[in-house]
């Protein structure tokens, strides 16, 4: 009885370990099979200019979060700042979506990107930025206890630009 229990003992463990093993199995195959599917055209950018716009998009969702915080305090002016000096035209972001623009202080990074991007990510990016201008430009009317639906619909219209984009591109 004392050998028959530690030999039942591994025998259970191991079929636990096979069994947590086939499932691990399971979610890679899974996992694999989406990425297989994944049918957005891929952009190929060096590291340097991918870690930029990687860092460029974590700051939009970022300013997307504090504008919907200012308007939820009723700071029309606010949420209308963050948008533009983040996500507007006017933004540092904007400028790679610009290929023939200035970039200013910006250095070459920016005409770099372009050059890396298809033209019709470019027009998304376009569009995205001057909805943002547009939001702020509605947000900018937005007064104490007034009625925010007509810039939440502007910047529903900022999110599904950027979602048009996440949805035809990917970097790889």
């Amino acid at each position: 009885m004392r050998v028959l229990f530690p030999v039942a003992m591994i025998c259970g463990l191991s079929l636990l370990a096979a069994g947590a093993t086939a499932q691990d199995h399971h979610d890679h195959m899974q996992m694999m099979s989406k990425m297989a599917t994944d049918s957005r055209i891929g952009v190929d950018m060096p590291p340097p200019m991918k870690a930029h716009m990687l860092t460029n998009m974590r700051g939009h969702q970022q300013a997307v979060a504090d504008i919907l915080a200012a308007l939820a305090k009723s700071d029309g002016a606010g949420a209308a700042k963050i948008a533009e000096t983040h996500l507007g035209m006017g933004s540092p972001g904007s400028a790679a979506c610009k290929p023939n623009a200035k970039s200013g202080g910006l250095g070459e990074m920016p005409m770099m990107m372009a050059s890396h991007m298809p033209e019709a990510m470019q027009g998304l990016g376009m569009a995205m930025h001057a909805q943002a201008t547009k939001f702020a430009e509605e947000a900018a009317k937005l007064k104490q206890g007034g009625d925010p639906r007509p810039a939440l619909a502007e910047l529903s219209q900022v999110v599904q630009a950027c979602n048009a984009c996440h949805a035809a591109y990917r970097l790889q």
